[in-house]
């Protein structure tokens, strides 16, 4: 009758230690997909953000645009009977007005011409207003609109008659009526984050 023998060398299947080890690569490769993942998600996250800032600021810029294209040399007479300038800046704070036309001709506003004033509120807001050429400044805060957030600064820099620039309208020392308009606007937005650009307007010929 024959014996059977021990069976000798290794057994089938994994020892502990290699099980710890795969368990332990398997990990680390877990971790480094998801932190992967997780740059992906936020470079895309970051680049939809910075599209729709981008947006914001384009959008803004063609407000401005259109508003300052249609500028007109009108003058405008506020409730109290005072003449305020066709086109006006405020020097102690950034503050423009202007008279715009091109708007719809209504009863109430036959010219279609708007009194139209930019300024930067107290929530670093761009916001933009306007009035009927016969409204009241005062009395009402017209049509508010707000364009841009975050903003920092404005600049403005106006083409006088002497072919120089100058951030006040009327310019400082030098003649000009109260229909005059610029002959040329270099208008420049400052961000928080800041980001700044500059955009150059042509003038509109005024009488």
């Amino acid at each position: 009758m024959s014996r059977l023998g021990r069976r000798h060398g290794r057994e089938d299947g994994f020892t502990l230690i290699e099980v710890m080890v795969s368990v332990t690569i398997m990990a680390f490769m877990s971790v480094l997909s998801y932190q992967a993942v997780d740059v992906v998600i936020e470079v895309n996250e970051r680049s939809r953000s910075d599209l729709a800032e981008e947006a914001k600021l384009q959008r803004a810029w063609q407000i401005i645009g259109r508003d300052l294209m249609h500028m007109r040399p009108r003058t405008f007479v506020d409730e109290r009977g005072s003449i305020e300038s066709a086109y006006l800046t405020d020097p102690s704070e950034f503050g423009l007005r202007f008279s715009r036309g091109g708007g719809p001709m209504i009863r109430s506003n036959p010219s279609g011409v708007r009194r139209i004033a930019y300024s930067i509120n107290e929530e670093q807001q761009l916001q933009r207003q306007s009035w009927a050429i016969t409204g009241s400044t005062r009395d009402s805060e017209g049509t508010r609109l707000l364009i841009l957030n975050d903003v920092e600064e404005i600049l403005l820099e106006h083409l006088t008659p002497d072919y120089s620039y100058d951030p006040n309208w009327p310019p400082l020392n030098q003649k000009v009526t109260i229909r005059s308009l610029p002959k040329m606007i270099r208008l420049t937005i400052r961000l928080v984050d800041k980001t700044e650009t500059t955009v150059l307007f042509p003038g509109v010929i005024s009488n």
